[in-house]
């Protein structure tokens, strides 16, 4: 597994703005498999943004329907 930077931001719209700078950035979050995939070489992001400990348990609909 190559080496990357690991993130852990205070809050979403930190979270956001670190993907939206980095193209190789990826999340890191519950649920996931991504550090099996690093380890298998299949994913290589140069940081993890891990948001497991922000407030994110629930989905909710847009006023345009998304």
């Amino acid at each position: 597994m190559r080496e990357f930077r690991y993130r852990r931001p205070a809050d979403v719209d930190e979270a956001v703005a670190l993907l939206d700078g980095d193209p190789e950035a990826a999340y890191l979050g519950g649920g996931t498999n991504l550090v099996d995939l690093m380890k298998l070489g299949v994913q290589r992001p140069d940081l993890l943004v891990d948001v497991t400990r922000l407030p994110l348990n629930a989905v909710e609909p847009l006023p345009e329907g998304g």
